[in-house]
Parts: structure tokens; C-alpha cells; sequence
């Protein structure tokens, strides 16, 4: 026999607390290192010729990049 009370619902909304996602969730410093990591691959990639993976390292490293603008 099935139970005729009615079943809890979780709440739909976003969480009230817990890990801030995204760029704003990790310090400039974190976006920084990166970014000079990646031109730094993006550099030697084109150094041992192989241009297709340095493009979309350099790209990468673009990305990063934009997270240390205001």
C-alpha cells in the first residue's frame, strides 16, 4: 500500500552557501601563474614546431588572461 502523505520536495534554488564557482571563486594570483604558464608552453610548442597545439595553448593562456581584467 503506497503512503498518502505527500513527499518532500528538495529546494530548486541555487545553494545558500557553499564553493563560489567561476572566476571570481579563485585569486587573481591563481589566473596570473596560469596564464604565464601557458604562454610559457604556448613558446615552447612553437619552438619544437608543433603550431597547432601551441595556437590552442596560446588561446588558453588568452583566456586566463582575461580573468585578471577589472
Amino acid at each position: 500500500m503506497a503512503d498518502a502523505r505527500p513527499r518532500r520536495r528538495r529546494p530548486s534554488g541555487p545553494p545558500v552557501q557553499g564553493w563560489a564557482f567561476g572566476a571570481e571563486g579563485l585569486p587573481r594570483g591563481f589566473w596570473a601563474v596560469l596564464a604565464v604558464l601557458l604562454l610559457a608552453l604556448a613558446v615552447w610548442l612553437l619552438v619544437t614546431a608543433y603550431y597547432g597545439y601551441a595556437v590552442v595553448i596560446a588561446v588558453l593562456a588568452i583566456a586566463a588572461a582575461v580573468n585578471l581584467l577589472p
